[in-house]
């Protein structure tokens, strides 16, 4: 199929990409999204590449499973500080997988800071890559910058569990036209990493593995992609502007 065919064929459909954030964290949590990706809907990951887990996490996915960078970034740094650790970090992302990351987010959504914004959005527009966008504002400022991002955003990291059975599927049933991330955060209690978010990952992993959420996508007329074929689609679409009301994380 030609790269015109594709873009003409994904425009009628619905994209969602369902990602789980923090691969590489620990070796629980890296456990637990393999497993979402096996059993359930994740189609898509974002790792952290400078923890000792984070080698054998990216060694160890699927092909199957996307996998972009989850930058860890100090929110108070400088624009020229924060593009010289995303370039690190993307240089050991390669070395590590052998292939460039799908796509870009931060952990604890670092990027939000706008001197952080401004250095991811500059290095992703070098790199073709698309950047989580939590809000309309951002999703404007991004493309403005050249950068793709999905159409919405759905996800929560303030509620924990983000996503229980039931307001995953009220999720699922109202996905809007074009392309939609789904950020989750599935696993198993951490060994290792400290962070309160512990327990409340297998919450989201039950979710993602209950077969109804595939069958709330199926009904929703969605497909289930990674930013892989979501570059594809945004690549051939003209920037749309605040289609739908994302949740904010």
């Amino acid at each position: 199929m030609t790269g015109a065919a594709a873009r003409t064929t994904l425009g009628a459909v619905k994209l969602l990409v369902v990602n789980a954030d923090d691969l590489g964290y620990d070796p629980e949590i890296d456990r637990g999204i393999l497993e979402a990706h096996a059993r359930g809907i994740v189609t898509s990951a974002t790792a952290m590449v400078e923890t000792p887990f984070a080698a054998r996490a990216l060694a160890g996915a699927p092909r199957s499973l996307g996998i972009g960078l989850h930058a860890v970034l100090d929110p108070a740094s400088d624009r020229a500080a924060a593009e010289l650790a995303l370039r690190r970090q993307l240089d050991r992302f390669a070395a590590l997988r052998g292939a460039p990351p799908t796509h870009l987010d931060s952990h604890r959504h670092a990027h939000a800071a706008p001197a952080i914004l401004d250095a991811v959005a500059a290095v992703a527009a070098v790199e073709g890559l698309p950047v989580r966008a939590l809000d309309g504002a951002m999703r404007a400022a991004l493309r403005a910058r050249g950068v793709l991002a999905a159409d919405r955003f759905l996800g929560d990291a303030a509620r924990r569990p983000a996503w229980s059975r039931e307001p995953l599927l009220a999720a699922l049933a109202s996905l809007g036209e074009g392309t939609t991330e789904l950020m989750a955060h599935p696993g198993y209690p951490p060994s290792h990493a400290r962070t309160s978010f512990g327990a409340e990952r297998e919450i989201e992993l039950r979710a993602l593995c209950d077969p109804a959420a595939l069958s709330a996508v199926e009904a929703a007329g969605a497909r289930l992609c990674n930013y892989a074929e979501v570059r594809i689609h945004l690549a051939g679409s003209p920037a749309k502007g605040q289609a739908g009301k994302p949740i904010v994380d």
